[in-house]
């Protein structure tokens, strides 16, 4: 084989391994949840704690908005985005996303974690079904239930419940865009809060880095083994 023909092959090898690697064929990174949180150590929301989703008014830093969406103990499940500034956003529509900067503006770091304030005490009550953080477009970060939260002590005090995290935006741009998407059924009282506090910064590279040099390892990886097969 020339060498020519041989940069050509691995070219088009490569391009088909970014073309398998790019969002769609990606996975998320899992986030961790945590809780019942026992105490009210997380929170409370009021103390530059901003929230991104919550059926109630919320203390926010000035300009950072959240999806104020409508609740009600006779809806079975919801489907919600964030969204900047202030607005209430229907259920399952996207709203505004906000950037990389003005997330680390109010989280005094790039790493955060979000806090849910449930609202109800059944045991067999609310359950959340997916959480996930959504950058430039494609989802980075998620949860992915079912898991049961209801049967809090403490409900709807303004404090977290329970933690989703870490999420560490570190190795994006601060124009990178942001959206948080939660989806919970079984809530019967008042509105649940999604709201930030600060996390451990954990300098997690952007995924598309990732994902191009992944690709590139196996592209060489694959000419390779059919270099050394003939």
């Amino acid at each position: 084989m020339s060498r020519l023909t041989k940069k050509m092959s691995f070219a088009a090898v490569l391009a088909i391994a970014i073309t398998l690697a790019l969002p769609g064929a990606a996975s998320a990174i899992p986030l961790t949840l945590t809780g019942p949180i026992a105490g009210n150590t997380v929170g409370p929301q009021s103390t530059s704690n901003p929230c991104v989703i919550a059926g109630t008014q919320c203390s926010q830093p000035a300009g950072f908005g959240f999806n104020n969406f409508t609740s009600s103990g006779n809806i079975s499940s919801y489907n919600m985005y964030s969204t900047t500034p202030t607005a209430t956003v229907a259920d399952g529509v996207q709203g505004t996303p906000y950037t990389v900067a003005q997330i680390n503006g109010v989280t005094g770091g790039t790493a955060f974690k979000i806090a849910i304030d449930v609202n109800t005490t059944q045991e067999a009550g609310e359950t959340l079904q997916l959480f996930e953080v959504i950058i430039n477009g494609a989802v980075v970060y998620n949860y992915i239930g079912p898991t049961n939260i209801g049967n809090i002590a403490n409900n709807g005090n303004g404090f977290g419940d329970w933690t989703l995290g870490n999420i560490d935006l570190s190795g994006f741009a601060p124009t990178a865009t942001v959206l948080f998407h939660a989806v919970w059924t079984g809530a019967s009282d008042g509105a649940e809060s999604f709201f930030i506090v600060p996390g451990t910064p954990t300098n997690v590279p952007e995924p598309n880095s990732l994902l191009l040099l992944g690709a590139g390892m196996s592209a060489l990886g694959i000419l390779r083994f059919r270099n050394r097969s003939k």
